[in-house]
Protein backbone atom coordinates (compact mmCIF):
# COMPACT_ATOMS: atom_id res chain seq x y z
CA UNK A 1 0.00 0.00 0.00
CA UNK A 2 2.91 2.63 1.07
CA UNK A 3 4.82 1.63 -2.22
CA UNK A 4 1.21 2.36 -4.35
CA UNK A 5 1.54 5.70 -2.16
CA UNK A 6 5.24 6.15 -3.49
CA UNK A 7 4.51 5.62 -7.12
CA UNK A 8 1.71 7.56 -7.57
CA UNK A 9 3.55 11.13 -5.76
CA UNK A 10 6.77 9.94 -8.31
CA UNK A 11 3.86 10.44 -11.15
CA UNK A 12 2.65 13.77 -10.13
CA UNK A 13 6.38 15.09 -9.49
CA UNK A 14 7.49 14.31 -12.86
CA UNK A 15 4.42 15.45 -14.59
CA UNK A 16 4.82 18.99 -12.69
CA UNK A 17 8.53 18.80 -13.41
CA UNK A 18 7.48 18.19 -17.16
CA UNK A 19 5.31 20.86 -17.59
CA UNK A 20 7.04 24.27 -15.79
CA UNK A 21 10.07 23.26 -18.14
CA UNK A 22 7.76 23.10 -21.26
CA UNK A 23 6.63 26.85 -20.34
CA UNK A 24 10.10 27.82 -19.12
CA UNK A 25 11.22 26.75 -22.89
CA UNK A 26 8.29 28.17 -24.74
CA UNK A 27 8.65 31.14 -22.70
CA UNK A 28 12.41 31.65 -23.15
CA UNK A 29 11.96 30.97 -27.10
CA UNK A 30 8.92 33.17 -27.62
CA UNK A 31 9.14 35.97 -25.60
CA UNK A 32 10.75 37.90 -28.11
CA UNK A 33 7.98 37.07 -30.60
CA UNK A 34 5.47 38.05 -27.94
CA UNK A 35 6.73 41.21 -27.84
CA UNK A 36 6.76 41.64 -30.83
CA UNK A 37 3.47 41.41 -31.67
CA UNK A 38 2.45 43.21 -28.66
CA UNK A 39 4.48 46.15 -30.45
CA UNK A 40 3.22 45.66 -34.23
CA UNK A 41 -0.30 44.51 -33.38
CA UNK A 42 -1.53 45.77 -30.26
CA UNK A 43 0.81 48.88 -30.39
CA UNK A 44 1.12 48.52 -26.71
CA UNK A 45 3.56 50.30 -24.80
CA UNK A 46 6.09 47.74 -23.55
CA UNK A 47 9.48 47.73 -21.35
CA UNK A 48 11.74 45.53 -20.27
CA UNK A 49 14.92 45.35 -18.16
CA UNK A 50 18.63 46.05 -20.40
CA UNK A 51 20.06 43.00 -17.88
CA UNK A 52 17.42 40.59 -18.45
CA UNK A 53 15.53 40.90 -22.25
CA UNK A 54 13.11 38.34 -21.35
CA UNK A 55 11.70 40.23 -18.82
CA UNK A 56 8.60 43.23 -20.09
CA UNK A 57 6.47 44.94 -18.63
CA UNK A 58 3.72 46.87 -20.04
CA UNK A 59 4.45 50.23 -17.83
CA UNK A 60 7.70 51.78 -16.24
CA UNK A 61 8.88 50.52 -12.68
CA UNK A 62 11.51 48.29 -11.85
CA UNK A 63 12.88 44.77 -12.92
CA UNK A 64 12.33 42.57 -9.96
CA UNK A 65 15.34 40.31 -10.72
CA UNK A 66 18.03 43.20 -10.44
CA UNK A 67 16.14 46.08 -10.03
CA UNK A 68 17.82 48.25 -12.94
CA UNK A 69 14.92 50.39 -14.69
CA UNK A 70 12.66 49.00 -17.35
CA UNK A 71 13.60 50.73 -20.61
CA UNK A 72 10.99 51.28 -23.62
CA UNK A 73 11.30 48.75 -26.23
CA UNK A 74 10.85 49.58 -30.41
CA UNK A 75 10.99 47.34 -33.78
CA UNK A 76 13.58 48.36 -35.84
CA UNK A 77 13.67 47.32 -39.72
CA UNK A 78 14.75 43.17 -38.67
CA UNK A 79 12.00 43.06 -36.24
CA UNK A 80 14.15 42.98 -33.64
CA UNK A 81 13.42 44.75 -30.54
CA UNK A 82 15.72 47.47 -29.70
CA UNK A 83 15.98 50.22 -27.00
CA UNK A 84 14.37 53.29 -27.93
CA UNK A 85 17.37 56.29 -27.69
CA UNK A 86 17.29 58.80 -24.86
CA UNK A 87 14.48 57.45 -23.21
CA UNK A 88 15.56 55.85 -19.87
CA UNK A 89 12.46 56.37 -17.14
CA UNK A 90 14.50 59.42 -15.92
CA UNK A 91 15.38 60.11 -20.14
CA UNK A 92 18.63 61.67 -18.63
CA UNK A 93 21.14 58.83 -20.53
CA UNK A 94 21.16 57.13 -24.22
CA UNK A 95 22.03 53.96 -24.93
CA UNK A 96 25.07 52.66 -26.35
CA UNK A 97 27.10 54.08 -29.48
CA UNK A 98 30.67 53.03 -30.61
CA UNK A 99 33.23 55.15 -28.80
CA UNK A 100 35.12 56.55 -31.24
CA UNK A 101 38.47 56.82 -30.12
CA UNK A 102 38.38 53.33 -27.28
CA UNK A 103 39.54 50.42 -29.42
CA UNK A 104 38.65 48.09 -27.08
CA UNK A 105 35.14 49.22 -26.23
CA UNK A 106 34.93 49.20 -22.86
CA UNK A 107 33.18 52.25 -22.90
CA UNK A 108 31.02 54.26 -25.08
CA UNK A 109 29.04 57.87 -25.33
CA UNK A 110 26.50 58.99 -23.34
CA UNK A 111 23.79 61.61 -23.38
CA UNK A 112 23.23 63.25 -19.55
CA UNK A 113 20.72 65.91 -19.41
CA UNK A 114 21.58 69.60 -17.63
CA UNK A 115 19.60 68.63 -14.73
CA UNK A 116 20.75 65.53 -14.09
CA UNK A 117 24.57 66.86 -14.43
CA UNK A 118 23.65 69.88 -11.74
CA UNK A 119 22.32 66.96 -9.73
CA UNK A 120 25.51 64.75 -10.00
CA UNK A 121 27.89 67.90 -9.68
CA UNK A 122 29.26 67.53 -13.39
CA UNK A 123 31.89 70.10 -13.95
CA UNK A 124 34.11 71.21 -17.23
CA UNK A 125 36.96 73.08 -18.06
CA UNK A 126 37.96 74.09 -21.52
CA UNK A 127 41.80 72.94 -22.87
CA UNK A 128 44.58 75.74 -23.44
CA UNK A 129 47.65 76.44 -23.87
CA UNK A 130 49.66 78.39 -20.43
CA UNK A 131 52.95 78.51 -19.56
CA UNK A 132 54.28 75.21 -18.23
CA UNK A 133 56.18 74.70 -14.74
CA UNK A 134 57.39 72.02 -13.49
CA UNK A 135 58.42 71.73 -9.78
CA UNK A 136 60.90 68.71 -8.00
CA UNK A 137 60.48 68.58 -4.25
CA UNK A 138 63.49 66.82 -3.12
CA UNK A 139 65.49 65.86 -0.39
CA UNK A 140 69.11 67.05 -0.43
CA UNK A 141 71.92 66.57 1.97
CA UNK A 142 75.48 69.10 2.65
CA UNK A 143 78.32 67.83 0.81
CA UNK A 144 80.57 64.97 2.63
CA UNK A 145 82.52 63.19 0.15
CA UNK A 146 85.92 62.36 1.12
CA UNK A 147 86.40 60.23 -2.13
CA UNK A 148 85.97 63.60 -4.11
CA UNK A 149 88.46 65.39 -2.18
CA UNK A 150 90.82 63.19 -2.57
CA UNK A 151 90.56 62.85 -6.26
CA UNK A 152 90.88 66.47 -6.56
CA UNK A 153 93.83 66.87 -4.71
CA UNK A 154 95.13 63.72 -6.66
CA UNK A 155 94.52 65.41 -10.24
CA UNK A 156 95.64 68.94 -9.00
CA UNK A 157 99.10 66.94 -8.01
CA UNK A 158 99.37 65.06 -11.69
CA UNK A 159 98.85 68.42 -13.14
CA UNK A 160 101.76 70.00 -11.28
CA UNK A 161 103.63 66.68 -11.78
CA UNK A 162 103.42 66.80 -16.21
CA UNK A 163 102.18 62.93 -15.33
CA UNK A 164 99.61 63.30 -18.34
CA UNK A 165 98.78 59.91 -18.05
CA UNK A 166 98.27 59.98 -14.52
CA UNK A 167 96.26 63.43 -14.75
CA UNK A 168 93.88 61.50 -17.28
CA UNK A 169 92.84 58.89 -15.00
CA UNK A 170 92.38 61.14 -12.18
CA UNK A 171 90.04 63.50 -14.48
CA UNK A 172 88.07 60.38 -15.68
CA UNK A 173 87.61 59.19 -11.77
CA UNK A 174 86.37 62.90 -10.83
CA UNK A 175 84.04 62.61 -14.04
CA UNK A 176 82.99 58.87 -12.13
CA UNK A 177 82.33 61.08 -9.22
CA UNK A 178 79.77 63.41 -10.45
CA UNK A 179 81.88 66.51 -11.89
CA UNK A 180 81.63 68.14 -15.28
CA UNK A 181 84.40 69.39 -17.62
CA UNK A 182 83.91 72.68 -16.68
CA UNK A 183 83.80 71.82 -12.93
CA UNK A 184 87.22 70.16 -13.48
CA UNK A 185 88.25 73.48 -15.45
CA UNK A 186 87.33 75.57 -12.29
CA UNK A 187 89.64 73.09 -10.28
CA UNK A 188 92.48 73.43 -12.53
CA UNK A 189 92.26 77.72 -12.25
CA UNK A 190 91.44 77.59 -8.99
CA UNK A 191 94.27 75.41 -7.93
CA UNK A 192 92.87 74.08 -4.67
CA UNK A 193 89.71 71.61 -3.88
CA UNK A 194 86.22 73.09 -4.92
CA UNK A 195 83.82 73.31 -2.67
CA UNK A 196 86.29 73.86 0.92
CA UNK A 197 84.53 74.73 4.45
CA UNK A 198 83.76 78.51 5.36
CA UNK A 199 83.97 79.39 1.09
CA UNK A 200 81.35 77.55 -1.06
CA UNK A 201 79.18 75.04 -0.39
CA UNK A 202 78.12 71.88 -2.09
CA UNK A 203 74.27 70.40 -1.53
CA UNK A 204 73.62 67.10 -2.68
CA UNK A 205 69.69 66.78 -4.29
CA UNK A 206 68.33 63.67 -4.63
CA UNK A 207 66.29 63.49 -8.28
CA UNK A 208 64.23 59.91 -8.88
CA UNK A 209 65.54 58.29 -12.51
CA UNK A 210 62.24 59.74 -14.60
CA UNK A 211 63.02 63.29 -13.43
CA UNK A 212 66.66 63.32 -14.83
CA UNK A 213 64.96 64.21 -18.02
CA UNK A 214 64.04 67.44 -16.93
CA UNK A 215 66.88 68.88 -14.93
CA UNK A 216 70.00 70.43 -16.75
CA UNK A 217 72.90 72.10 -15.54
CA UNK A 218 72.95 75.50 -15.27
CA UNK A 219 69.19 75.56 -13.54
CA UNK A 220 68.30 77.07 -10.54
CA UNK A 221 67.56 75.63 -7.24
CA UNK A 222 66.60 76.62 -3.80
CA UNK A 223 67.71 74.79 -0.60
CA UNK A 224 66.42 74.95 2.50
CA UNK A 225 68.56 73.81 5.79
CA UNK A 226 67.88 73.53 9.14
CA UNK A 227 67.47 76.75 11.50
CA UNK A 228 65.23 78.67 8.35
CA UNK A 229 67.83 78.80 6.27
CA UNK A 230 67.36 79.42 2.68
CA UNK A 231 69.82 79.40 -0.10
CA UNK A 232 69.85 79.79 -3.75
CA UNK A 233 72.36 77.61 -5.52
CA UNK A 234 72.93 76.52 -9.59
CA UNK A 235 73.80 72.89 -10.47
CA UNK A 236 76.90 72.42 -11.92
CA UNK A 237 76.89 68.45 -12.42
CA UNK A 238 74.76 65.53 -12.06
CA UNK A 239 76.00 61.99 -11.21
CA UNK A 240 76.47 59.52 -14.40
CA UNK A 241 75.56 56.53 -12.30
CA UNK A 242 72.30 55.75 -11.38
CA UNK A 243 72.12 54.51 -7.53
CA UNK A 244 70.55 50.73 -8.58
CA UNK A 245 68.51 50.30 -4.96
CA UNK A 246 67.11 53.75 -5.11
CA UNK A 247 66.80 54.29 -9.54
CA UNK A 248 68.12 58.17 -8.69
CA UNK A 249 71.14 59.91 -8.73
CA UNK A 250 72.65 63.25 -7.53
CA UNK A 251 72.54 66.27 -8.30
CA UNK A 252 76.16 69.02 -7.77
CA UNK A 253 74.54 72.38 -6.35
CA UNK A 254 77.10 75.19 -5.64
CA UNK A 255 76.11 77.54 -3.31
CA UNK A 256 78.37 80.65 -3.76
CA UNK A 257 79.50 82.76 -0.49
CA UNK A 258 78.21 80.80 2.40
CA UNK A 259 78.79 82.92 5.43
CA UNK A 260 77.46 80.50 7.97
CA UNK A 261 79.04 77.24 8.91
CA UNK A 262 76.88 74.77 6.50
CA UNK A 263 77.35 70.81 8.97
CA UNK A 264 78.54 67.95 6.39
CA UNK A 265 75.48 66.00 5.67
CA UNK A 266 72.78 67.95 7.33
CA UNK A 267 69.76 67.07 5.62
CA UNK A 268 67.28 69.79 4.34
CA UNK A 269 65.04 70.45 1.26
CA UNK A 270 65.22 71.38 -2.49
CA UNK A 271 63.24 72.75 -4.76
CA UNK A 272 63.90 73.17 -9.03
CA UNK A 273 61.38 74.87 -10.85
CA UNK A 274 61.59 74.44 -14.98
CA UNK A 275 60.03 76.18 -17.35
CA UNK A 276 58.59 73.72 -20.18
CA UNK A 277 57.33 76.81 -22.10
CA UNK A 278 53.77 77.14 -23.79
CA UNK A 279 52.35 73.83 -23.76
CA UNK A 280 48.69 72.03 -23.88
CA UNK A 281 47.26 71.68 -20.54
CA UNK A 282 44.75 69.47 -18.95
CA UNK A 283 43.65 69.47 -15.02
CA UNK A 284 44.56 66.29 -13.37
CA UNK A 285 40.89 65.90 -12.15
CA UNK A 286 40.03 65.20 -15.85
CA UNK A 287 42.20 62.27 -15.72
CA UNK A 288 41.16 58.66 -15.28
CA UNK A 289 44.37 56.57 -14.84
CA UNK A 290 43.91 52.96 -15.59
CA UNK A 291 47.35 52.28 -15.33
CA UNK A 292 47.94 51.62 -18.57
CA UNK A 293 45.93 53.69 -20.60
CA UNK A 294 44.56 57.80 -19.55
CA UNK A 295 41.29 58.73 -20.15
CA UNK A 296 39.14 61.94 -20.53
CA UNK A 297 35.40 62.59 -21.07
CA UNK A 298 35.21 65.39 -24.05
CA UNK A 299 31.56 67.59 -23.91
CA UNK A 300 29.70 67.87 -27.18
CA UNK A 301 26.79 69.64 -27.62
CA UNK A 302 26.75 70.96 -23.71
CA UNK A 303 24.86 67.10 -22.92
CA UNK A 304 26.85 64.50 -25.10
CA UNK A 305 30.25 62.85 -23.48
CA UNK A 306 32.81 61.48 -25.13
CA UNK A 307 35.41 59.12 -23.64
CA UNK A 308 39.03 60.09 -25.39
CA UNK A 309 42.46 58.46 -24.47
CA UNK A 310 45.22 61.03 -24.15
CA UNK A 311 48.99 60.63 -24.20
CA UNK A 312 50.00 62.63 -20.90
CA UNK A 313 53.54 64.41 -20.66
CA UNK A 314 54.95 66.27 -17.56
CA UNK A 315 53.51 66.03 -14.29
CA UNK A 316 52.61 69.44 -13.12
CA UNK A 317 51.30 70.86 -9.89
CA UNK A 318 47.78 70.94 -11.02
CA UNK A 319 47.83 70.14 -14.62
CA UNK A 320 49.54 67.63 -16.53
CA UNK A 321 50.70 68.47 -20.47
CA UNK A 322 48.64 66.85 -23.09
CA UNK A 323 51.06 65.33 -25.88
CA UNK A 324 48.30 63.53 -27.93
CA UNK A 325 44.42 63.58 -28.19
CA UNK A 326 42.94 66.72 -26.97
CA UNK A 327 43.00 69.98 -28.83
CA UNK A 328 42.90 73.85 -27.55
CA UNK A 329 39.17 74.64 -26.92
CA UNK A 330 37.84 71.04 -26.25
CA UNK A 331 35.52 71.03 -23.27
CA UNK A 332 36.51 68.24 -20.61
CA UNK A 333 34.85 67.04 -17.19
CA UNK A 334 36.88 67.66 -14.70
CA UNK A 335 34.05 66.70 -12.14
CA UNK A 336 31.91 63.70 -11.48
CA UNK A 337 33.98 62.05 -14.38
CA UNK A 338 33.99 59.03 -12.35
CA UNK A 339 30.51 58.70 -12.04
CA UNK A 340 30.33 59.29 -15.98
CA UNK A 341 33.09 56.69 -16.57
CA UNK A 342 31.05 54.37 -14.37
CA UNK A 343 27.37 54.87 -16.89
CA UNK A 344 29.70 54.79 -19.73
CA UNK A 345 30.97 51.36 -19.01
CA UNK A 346 27.62 49.99 -17.62
CA UNK A 347 26.22 50.88 -21.29
CA UNK A 348 28.83 49.64 -23.02
CA UNK A 349 28.82 46.42 -21.60
CA UNK A 350 25.20 45.97 -21.97
CA UNK A 351 25.40 46.92 -25.41
CA UNK A 352 28.11 44.66 -25.89
CA UNK A 353 25.76 41.40 -24.29
CA UNK A 354 22.60 42.61 -26.20
CA UNK A 355 24.32 42.85 -29.75
CA UNK A 356 25.94 39.36 -29.13
CA UNK A 357 22.57 37.94 -28.61
CA UNK A 358 21.29 39.23 -24.82
CA UNK A 359 22.08 37.65 -21.69
CA UNK A 360 21.57 33.77 -21.15
CA UNK A 361 19.53 32.38 -18.34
Amino acid sequence: MKNRYYCIGGVILAVLISSGGAYYWYYSHNAGDSRTYALTHLRTPLYHCPMHPTYTSDKPGQCPICGMNLVPVILNEQSEVKDLPNTTEQGDFSPPEAAQNDKRADRTSVTISLDRQQLIGVKTDIIKKAGAIKEIRTVASVAFNPELAVAQTEYLEAKKMGDNSLASAAHDRLIILGMNDKEIKNLKKAQRGLFLPGKDALIYPIIYEYELPFVKTGGDVTVELPGNRTYKGIIRSIDTVIDPATRSARLHVEIKDVSDTLNPLSFGNAKIKIALGERLLVPKSAVISTGERNIIFMVHDGTHFMPMDIKLGAELEDNYVVEDGLSEGDTVVTSANFLIDSESKLKAAIGTAEGGGGHKH
